[in-house]
């Protein structure tokens, strides 16, 4: 049996006379009107529209050229037919039937929008017979339609609400609503699409959107595509902070699917939620005032903590031994005039702590004015910082090579407070040409604006031999946020895209995990990232860690922990700001035992691969398949709406890990002898050479 739009045996037109064309016409009309009104099915209703309009096969891609050479004669007339019988519903939805279809070319696409056909569409969704149908044909042009198609279709977001909601316990209407709010929300949200039109974004109400998706996902039915276009959506409506609880809720328990798709997604909804209303981390901070803080004792809860610890190691006690070290070497320059020495003593307090270098200048009363005054000492320098270029050039100029690390240092910590990062690195990866075991120098690239060469420098970086505990940990809290952003969004770009970098996304968060317990267990207490690491280690082991009870009882320790970290940042003076990563902490841990109960039976059999793949009822008839199907021969049929589950089988993880280094990425390179390792690059390879000899199979038996 021929499908929709292919020509058929149909019924005779009905014929007139040369003498009295209208009766021809009138005759046609009706005997349209008759096959139409006895058709058994809306694949037939096309089929008779097609046969009578002798319209070519729009199936195909050549009788889609066919339309194009045709296009205003073909359109005139269908048009007609559209107005002419308002009261034909079966007629105007077979012809949006037709009109469909056609959106499937692009150029044809774009004609039939100029034209109006989204106003012949949506009248349809409130007549019974042609609901399904109409709705049918959006999630057809959604699929196929650029975001400019998707964006002009979400002006219309209302009527798909108010169906929504009218029609509740209808699951075929449910799910074809959701996923065409689902493609042209999104992409209405997307960068590019409030590049495009900003005001279309603020107009929509994110709050009855998410509301209104959340409280369909309740009823009993739901299916595979309707979860995976449910999820984004509800993600991306979170934007404007203020998503209905239940939304808020159905995120947090998203984190616990084995989807990892539908996790990160969830996570990054979760990130949003925040967006507006976060404040900056405040990464910049005044080490004055900070000095000052950490002058007054400790509380004695945070004093039994650092003594714990190890009062020396900690990051209050080098601050402030570091601070008045650098004002003795400031003042033994006056006397010495040696920068060469200054330098030395400079970089060794680079290489100790964050804040170091502390801005200051020479000064003296004049009793002239009674005020103090800068002094001129004949140096090269007046302000304290602007002494580091020259030390450095003394450094180079005392020429022995082993020091050639010390002065880059020195310059690259000038660069660093400067905020003239691009320079820093130009000096580091010269540097590090010279000394690949060079750890401050990896530690700058990181402050590099590329995320994975920054992430790639840390791993490398954390593995150097020379290394301070602060530049240590500098790069390993780096890692951690860099492998946690990059894994959500490679995670998410997969959902959209249906490739399989979800592997590739998992290494990166699972790496971050990894890094953050490290950090946690060895950093000192009182360093200022720890609440930063800690708050990606609470969110990460919800989203990673199998067992994680609804009360959260496994992620007690870290929740001490960050109230620690909390207490040491108000000691210094300087209260925990509330970044979208604090934000997005807090929900999580403050809803997870709600939202485990509300939603957390649906998270785990929207899981389970014996998910329906549609929704239960059965399409009214074939001509649902065929616009479901729709797509040019030899077009790709995945448009990047849909995605198989992603869940993970943990032996895969080494495939995205370097076996030295442990960066995750899906650009390594396989050891040529083994073929089973891998590595960033040659350097990486050649460090883990001695451990790997005796492993490789090239040198079994061998050397």
């Amino acid at each position: 049996m021929p499908g929709p739009g292919r020509r058929t045996n149909a019924r005779p037109r009905a014929t007139g006379t040369a003498n009295n064309p209208s009766a021809t016409s009138s005759a046609q009309a009706d005997s349209l009107i008759a096959d139409i009104d006895n058709a058994d099915g809306w694949d037939r209703v096309v089929n008779v529209l097609c046969d009578y309009f002798d319209l070519p096969d729009i199936a195909t891609r050549s009788g889609l050229k066919k339309v194009h050479a045709n296009f205003d004669n073909i359109y005139r007339r269908l048009d007609k037919a559209y107005n002419g019988n308002t009261s034909n519903v079966r007629l105007k939805g077979g012809i949006v039937g037709i009109y469909a279809r056609m959106c499937v070319d692009a150029i044809l696409r774009n004609k039939l929008f100029q034209r109006g056909f989204l106003a012949q569409l949506f009248p349809l969704l409130d007549e019974p017979s042609c609901r399904h149908l109409a709705l049918r044909a959006l999630t057809t042009v959604t699929h196929h339609g650029g975001i400019e198609i998707r964006m002009e279709i979400s002006k219309w977001y209302r009527d798909l609400l108010r169906v929504l909601k009218e029609f509740s316990d209808d699951p075929k209407t449910i799910e074809l609503s959701i996923i065409t709010l689902s493609h042209c929300i999104v992409a209405a949200l997307s960068e590019d699409g409030i590049k495009a039109d900003p005001k279309l974004g603020e107009s929509l109400d994110l709050k009855d959107v998410a509301g209104t998706v959340t409280d369909a996902l309740h009823k009993p039915f739901p299916s595979r595509v309707l979860v995976d276009h449910s999820v984004p959506l509800i993600a991306v409506s979170t934007l404007n902070s203020q998503a209905p609880p239940s939304a808020v809720k159905f995120l947090v328990a998203g984190l616990r699917s084995k989807d990892w798709i539908f996790r990160c997604t969830c996570l990054g909804g979760l990130f949003l939620l925040h967006r507006e209303e976060a404040e900056s981390d405040q990464r910049l901070l005044d080490p004055t005032k900070m000095m000052m803080a950490m002058s007054r004792p400790a509380p004695p809860h945070l004093n039994a903590i650092l003594s714990s610890y190890g009062f020396q190691q900690c990051e209050s006690y080098l601050t402030m031994k570091t601070a008045n070290d650098f004002q003795t070497a400031m003042m033994d320059c006056i006397r010495t005039r040696d920068l060469y020495s200054l330098g030395i003593l400079l970089a060794e307090f680079i290489l100790r702590t964050e804040f170091s270098i502390s801005e200051g200048y020479y000064e003296t009363d004049n009793p002239g004015t009674g005020r103090r005054e800068n002094m001129d000492l004949g140096l090269p320098f007046t302000m304290w910082s602007d002494a580091l270029p020259h030390c450095a050039r003394a450094i180079r100029a005392n020429g022995v090579p082993a020091e050639a690390d010390m002065a880059d240092v020195v310059e690259m910590k000038f660069l660093i407070m400067k905020q003239r990062i691009p320079d820093a690195v130009k000096i580091a990866n010269v540097a590090l040409k010279r000394n690949p075991d060079f750890a401050y120098a990896y530690y700058v690239l990181t402050l590099a604006s590329d995320p994975v060469a920054g992430l790639r420098a840390a791993k490398k970086g954390i593995k150097c031999t020379n290394i301070t505990p602060f530049v240590r940990f500098q790069m390993m809290q780096r890692a951690v946020d860099q492998a946690g952003e990059m894994g959500i969004h490679i995670l998410q770009d997969s959902a959209s895209e249906g490739d399989k970098k979800w592997e590739e996304g998992i290494a990166f968060l699972t790496s971050a995990l990894e890094d953050s317990k490290t950090y946690i267990a060895h950093a000192p207490p009182d360093n200022r990232h720890m609440k930063n690491v800690l708050y990606w280690n609470i969110l990460l082991r919800v989203a990673i860690e199998e067992d994680i009870s609804p009360d959260v009882r496994e992620l007690q320790g870290s929740i001490r922990k960050l109230k620690i970290a909390d207490d040491f940042s108000n000691w210094i003076g300087v209260s925990p700001p509330k970044t979208q990563l604090r934000l997005t902490q807090q929900t999580v841990v403050r809803l997870f035992p709600e939202a485990s109960e509300e939603w957390g039976e649906f998270v785990a059999k929207s899981s389970r691969s014996d998910v329906a793949s549609s929704s239960p009822e059965k399409a009214v008839d074939d001509l649902a398949a065929w616009l479901g199907d729709a797509h040019l021969e030899g077009e790709d049929d995945d448009h990047g709406h849909s995605h198989k589950s992603a869940t993970f089988n943990s032996a895969n993880l080494e495939l995205y890990r370097c076996s030295w280094c442990r960066n995750p990425s899906a650009a390594l390179r396989k050891c040529a002898g083994c073929s089973k390792t891998r590595y960033c690059d040659a350097a990486c390879q050649k460090s883990d050479w001695k451990g790997h000899k005796k492993a490789c199979t090239a040198n079994k038996g061998g050397s």
